[in-house]
């Protein structure tokens, strides 16, 4: 199987969607697969040859963070310039990834990638959503450790079968939302401030922490 990657990421190769990606793409290859491009949506002016690449691909896997419960505007570019397009024969699937701790905060841009899929009348093989992911190009190895393992078994798994193992799914895009002792822990967390420590060493490294409570649309 032939596999064309496209990451939708405003941040391209640094990004903790090509982390992701290249993990998937780790597994695809020990599994007999083939990617044939990377394609950066981030690099706009390549936008004709970037759709050209889409158009004639047969498997195709669409990358993302999740930008205000959507796609960012990139992808969203992409997906007008694409437009109205018969993919029937062909097969898509996608990754969602987000700091968001659950699952749940992706089930909007989730539901539109599916009806996308729909509308281009392409098989859809399935949704990757990874909730907090945000920071995961920066953690240690043993706390990724578990999530490449699971992405590295879909790639293998849709080498080998053409599919993606829905058991496998479930188990990245957890947990869809907080228990209550979860939440219970969370809120004594802030109170200390370690929720907040990773956000808070962004602000001083660009000079903003001073100005965190600002709210200039209000």
């Amino acid at each position: 199987m032939q596999l064309v990657l496209f990451n939708g990421s405003p941040r391209g190769k640094t990004s903790n969607t090509k982390v992701l990606l290249n993990q998937f793409e780790k597994g695809f290859k020990a599994g007999g697969g083939e990617v044939t491009s990377t394609n950066y949506l981030l690099r706009q002016k390549h936008l004709t040859e970037q759709v050209a690449a889409f158009k004639s691909a047969d498997v195709i896997f669409l990358a993302f963070p999740l930008y205000v419960f959507s796609v960012p505007g990139i992808v969203k570019q992409f997906i007008e310039a694409i437009g109205e397009f018969d993919g029937c024969g062909k097969k898509i699937f996608f990754l969602i990834q987000s700091g968001f701790p659950e699952a749940c905060q992706s089930d909007s841009a989730k539901k539109q990638m599916e009806n996308l899929a729909k509308r281009w009348k392409m098989e859809n093989l399935g949704v990757i959503v990874k909730p907090g992911a945000e920071g995961v190009r920066l953690m240690p190895a043993i706390m990724t450790k578990k999530l490449f393992k699971q992405l590295n078994a879909l790639g293998i798994q849709l080498a080998k079968n053409g599919k993606l193992n829905e058991e496998n799914l479930k188990n990245i895009a957890t947990p869809y939302r907080h228990s209550k002792s979860r939440i219970t822990i969370y809120r004594l967390l802030q109170k200390t401030g370690l929720s907040n420590l990773y956000w808070n060493m962004s602000l001083k490294k660009n000079k903003a922490y001073e100005r965190r409570f600002d709210a200039p649309y209000f």
